[in-house]
């Protein structure tokens, strides 16, 4: 049985990969063009197409699974981009279980337009619920096969299950698990959660941080929280809102990150140059980030999804510093496993309001001690450490705003309107390089205020910038 390394290795992420990966290849005869995976802990065999990737669960949640992700919308070398399904044993519930499941479901979720259906699943009938919350449109499906119950969860770019969807349920087959879940030693997610980096890491963070501090203090200290109200040119039909005058935003990282190598551009008329610098450099959707309204971020007038248009990825450090974009209030702190489970692709990632502002700061490798719901964060809060929970990607940190969003039952958001920055308070931005093709050096301050604190004002694909 060959084995495929990547699969499952991204179980690194919080927890070691056990010695032999839970999800194998085998020489697929169902088309060209596919493979076939067989998890002998779930018990589920499926064919899919070769360009898949497969991410089995890094923890323990209260089901135990792979997710598959569809590359089609890759550009230039970028990270896989489309959550397809998450294929899981309900290890802790019983056929009778699924009608009550099903239903609890229904009634949780009244607010949302769900639909109840029944759907072929490996030549069994299971039934769907669509029309969940999540990062796209979701669909949860139940079914049983003897004393088991499964619980797959679909992504589609529209609500309901599409042709792809109905023919990845057909296809999959199921057998009985040759291995326990917890066989797999994998640890808990409430505990994995919270995970401590390495010593080495603690100690470098919390000197980031104290310096962090220090360069707040020498720029006028952190301004006082308040909850700005809504600019005029938020409509219904945009759904979108340009930062307004009274909302703090910042960047999300500090010296810690040393993605980059601590290389900074210069423009020598011709073309940039890369010379040595310190740490703590990123880029706007950098190492081919999604960027606004391409690849992965295109949601914006969804009334039951969670609006990311103007989100970004910054390309981060494993188990660097991370900071909110917001001051305020935790609203969210965790990696979503409950019920309707299509804010998975997030992997561990921390809410923040401010009013009715909240902000998102995702694929965290784990969150910091202390983040819990309820918790004051301020400019200078590690709320977590970077990482790349929730899909195949490398490290980053995806950061979004946005106003006057709906919460679930569980405290997730969704509706409401996407936000785009005009103004990024930065802390280790230095003065501006006049040699730059723009007049400032890419990765440099824009503007500086009274108070000695300085803000970016300028934003556009692959931008440098210090945190």
């Amino acid at each position: 049985m060959k084995r495929i390394p990547a699969l499952l290795c991204a179980a690194a992420l919080l927890a070691a990969c056990t010695d032999q990966a839970p999800t194998a290849a085998v020489p697929s005869a169902e088309a060209p063009g596919t493979r076939t995976l067989r998890d002998d802990v779930a018990g589920v065999t499926v064919a899919i197409p070769r360009e898949w990737s497969v991410v089995a669960d890094p923890v323990l949640f209260n089901t135990y699974g792979f997710a598959l992700f569809d590359p089609s919308g890759q550009k230039n070398g970028g990270h896989a981009r489309s959550p397809v399904a998450r294929v899981a044993l309900a290890y802790e519930a019983k056929p009778a279980d699924v009608e009550g499941l099903v239903s609890g479901l229904m009634s949780k979720y009244g607010e949302f337009p769900l639909v109840r259906s029944a759907v072929e699943v490996g030549g069994r009938r299971g039934v769907a619920v669509s029309g969940l919350p999540g990062t796209d449109p979701y669909t949860l499906v139940y079914v049983a096969d003897g004393d088991r119950v499964y619980r797959i969860g679909v992504w589609t770019a529209e609500p309901g299950l599409d042709a792809r969807a109905r023919m990845l349920l057909a296809g999959l087959r199921f057998h009985q698990p040759r291995r326990d879940v917890r066989s797999l030693g994998l640890t808990p997610v409430r505990e994995a959660m919270h995970r401590a980096p390495p010593a080495a890491d603690v100690l470098m963070n919390a000197r980031m941080q104290a310096s962090r501090a220090a360069m707040v203090a020498e720029q006028g200290g952190e301004p006082p929280v308040q909850a700005a109200a809504p600019t005029a040119n938020v409509t219904a039909q945009a759904c979108e809102s340009g930062q307004p005058s009274g909302l703090f935003w910042q960047t999300v990282w500090d010296a810690t990150n040393r993605f980059y190598s601590g290389y900074t551009t210069t423009y020598s008329g011709t073309y940039y140059n890369m010379r040595p610098g310190d740490p703590g450099w990123s880029a706007m959707s950098g190492n081919y980030g999604s960027w606004w309204g391409q690849g992965y971020h295109v949601r914006k007038c969804e009334p039951y999804l969670l609006n990311q248009f103007y989100a970004n990825d910054w390309p981060a450090h494993r188990n660097a510093n991370v900071y909110s974009a917001l001051k305020g209030t935790v609203e969210w702190a965790g990696w979503d496993y409950q019920d309707a489970e299509g804010y998975y692709t997030l992997g561990n990632y921390v809410v923040v309001r401010n009013g009715s502002y909240r902000a998102i700061m995702a694929h965290l490798t784990s969150i910091a001690s202390g983040i819990t719901w309820g918790a004051t964060v301020g400019m200078n809060t590690v709320i977590g450490y970077a990482g790349k929970t929730g899909g195949p990607w490398d490290e980053h940190v995806h950061s979004r705003v946005a106003y006057g969003e709906s919460l679930t039952y569980l405290g997730q958001p969704y509706g409401g309107n996407t936000v785009w920055p005009n103004r990024l308070r930065c802390v280790s931005c230095r003065a501006s390089d006049p040699g730059d093709i723009y007049g400032n050096g890419d990765g440099q301050f824009d503007v500086k205020d009274s108070t000695g604190a300085k803000f970016y004002t300028r934003f556009y694909h692959g931008r440098w910038m210090r945190g």
